[in-house]
């Protein structure tokens, strides 16, 4: 799966990841490693997102239930908690900056590419 804005049509992520039947691995990784360049995690459902644990600042992108964002977080600090915005139902991790470097803005919409 991969994850593209449609409003500029840019690549997000071509990878992505999912908190699966193999979630805590896969969340032991990007607590010790980081996201890899070409990763996002999809958490959902999400309201809130933790980064105890974790050694690497993330961006966050929250998503209503049409793939809109509805909230940022750039640079999001380890070891923090953030509250989701109301009509969250889930949210992308991805490595730090890439909100800035892909120019997303709130209210884009993000297609999640099962492709």
């Amino acid at each position: 799966m991969s994850v593209r804005n449609t409003r500029s049509g840019d690549l997000i992520a071509g990878t992505l990841l999912t908190l699966s039947p193999n979630f805590q691995k896969t969340l032991r990784h990007i607590s010790r490693h980081g996201l890899p360049s070409d990763c996002a995690l999809w958490i959902s459902p999400c309201h809130a997102i933790y980064t105890v644990g974790m050694k690497y600042p993330v961006d966050i992108i929250f998503l209503d239930k049409y793939g809109v964002v509805v909230k940022l977080l750039r640079c999001f600090p380890p070891n923090c908690y953030a509250e989701s915005a109301s009509n969250t139902i889930s949210a992308l991790e991805l490595p730090n900056n890439r909100i800035s470097e892909s120019g997303i803005e709130i209210g884009d919409k993000l297609e999640l590419d099962p492709t």
